[in-house]
């Protein structure tokens, strides 16, 4: 007789989780998980058989910290060179990258065009759609310090990454 009743709220707190799962996973999860993006770096203006700029790698990584620092997954393509700026949104050069970050389940694809001149370009496209959802433009003005510059690049990453659900 006195396992009845713990038996009964056992299976009353059972319910309660029951119920209490699914919302979790529709409403809080989805919040919790960051998206996923994979980056190409396009440099424009350089000799096609030189090592990659340092401020091509300076780009590149400061895009890889910034979309980890605010959760989200992040990969990054071979760097591709360009003898000069694409005309079109979306270069014919970048299609292979962004057909494997496709495949692989990425959400969105980047591309981030660094000119000759240190003027970046960067686009934010959606990989089931090909859309450009944002495009944001860094131009170079000489900074006062590394850190200065540093910085001044993460907040112009930060601007497409808060773009991302």
């Amino acid at each position: 007789m006195g396992k009845q009743p713990i038996i009964e709220r056992e299976i009353c707190m059972l319910k309660k989780h029951l119920i209490f799962m699914p919302l979790f996973c529709v409403f809080i999860l989805p919040r919790l998980l960051g998206a996923t993006v994979s980056c190409l770096v396009i440099e424009t203006g350089q000799p096609t058989g030189g090592p990659k700029s340092q401020y091509s790698t300076t780009w590149e990584n400061n895009l890889m910290d910034v979309f980890f620092d605010t959760g989200h997954i992040v990969t990054n393509a071979r760097m591709i060179r360009l003898e000069q700026k694409p005309a079109e949104n979306f270069p014919g050069a970048a299609e292979i990258d962004y057909q494997e970050a496709r495949a692989n389940g990425m959400e969105y694809f980047l591309i981030a065009i660094i000119e000759q001149n240190q003027t970046v370009c960067l686009r934010l496209f959606n990989t089931s759609s090909q859309e450009m959802i944002k495009e944001q433009v860094y131009t170079y003005i000489k900074p006062k310090s590394v850190k200065e510059e540093t910085d001044n690049i993460k907040r112009t990453i930060s601007l497409i990454a808060a773009q991302l659900r």
